[in-house]
């Protein structure tokens, strides 16, 4: 039974995003009350409403009402049609202010975190009309050519390879790659950019490599 029970059942996780959005304590405060306010005068609007309702139907009924009576139900329908207004004015009010404060926390900046099937988190940080560019590596190799005056070897992506907390050591040999000349001494150059700034050096064959 429970094995068919568990091909019955299957399970499936799905990535969930989640955005932060930069405030402060104050704005929080505003949206707050705003939106606290706007609720009591939509409630107070609704009462003086139902109000207006009540004393039209109960003039619409078509029963007898003394002259008195009648006056009393004529002042209590002016009062409930000023209050309603009144009161409407004020929820829309306070809501708009709610809605603009939460638009002003929108736009100074939000923080989007992204958590992959592999549980991985992206963080991507954005500011008004701005993307947070990730940041290049310390250390980049641009161009990297083991070579002779007859050839040259393109050795790039050898070098990128072991790159190591920022920084590449090896020795200028055919072990990098292979030997493009037999029986003549090399030259290895490389061009790379370090903390922005694009630098080019070059070594002898058996020379330490030492970057930065």
């Amino acid at each position: 039974m429970s094995d068919n029970s568990d091909k019955l059942i299957t399970t499936e996780i799905k990535r969930r995003k989640v955005t932060y959005y930069l405030t402060s304590e104050e704005d929080l405060h505003n949206v707050k009350n705003n939106s606290l306010l706007g609720d009591i005068f939509s409630i107070l609007a609704s009462v003086t409403a139902g109000g207006i309702i009540s004393v039209i139907l109960t003039r619409a009924t078509g029963i007898q009402l003394g002259q008195q009576t009648t006056n009393v139900l004529d002042i209590l329908l002016k009062v409930f049609i000023c209050g309603s207004v009144i009161f409407a004015c004020f929820a829309v009010y306070f809501h708009c202010q709610s809605f603009i404060t939460i638009k002003k926390i929108k736009g100074s900046g939000a923080v989007k975190s992204l958590i992959n099937a592999d549980q991985e988190e992206v963080i991507e940080a954005k500011k008004t009309g701005k993307e947070n560019i990730p940041k290049e590596p310390r250390l980049k190799i641009i161009k990297a050519e083991y070579w002779t005056q007859k050839v040259r070897l393109d050795v790039t992506e050898e070098l990128r390879k072991l790159i190591v907390n920022y920084k590449l050591e090896t020795i200028a040999s055919n072990a990098i790659k292979s030997d493009p000349d037999i029986n003549t001494v090399k030259k290895l150059t490389i061009e790379y950019k370090f903390d922005g700034i694009t630098i080019t050096k070059e070594f002898t064959e058996g020379d330490k490599v030492i970057i930065p």
